[in-house]
């Protein structure tokens, strides 16, 4: 919830308010840790986004070192958070239960 709360206000502040809801109805398909990189990769689920191409990258790398990526139809499809070793615990706790 913190995490979202930040983004949320990040988000607005760089003019980009239209993802906020998107970000609010997320829910996370899977995610992945790289060690070397320190980074995390959340895979959001998405109707039917399986054959979309790429879209845009969304970063609020300066406020919060998190990108958003969208398909070419603008629905969200993952978030990197990057030095992401800080909510693997929580994403493991998540996971478990």
């Amino acid at each position: 919830p913190f995490l979202l709360l930040d983004l949320e206000s990040a988000l607005v502040h760089i003019g980009r308010g239209d993802v906020v809801e998107q970000l609010r109805e997320a829910m996370i398909e899977r995610w992945t840790y790289d060690e070397n990189a320190d980074a995390a990769y959340l895979y959001l689920q998405t109707p039917d986004s399986a054959d979309e191409a790429p879209g845009e990258t969304v970063s609020v790398y300066d406020e919060l070192g998190i990108n958003l990526d969208s398909d070419s139809q603008g629905r969200l499809t993952g978030m990197e958070i990057l030095e992401g070793k800080a909510i693997i615990a929580q994403l493991e706790e998540s996971t478990a239960a």
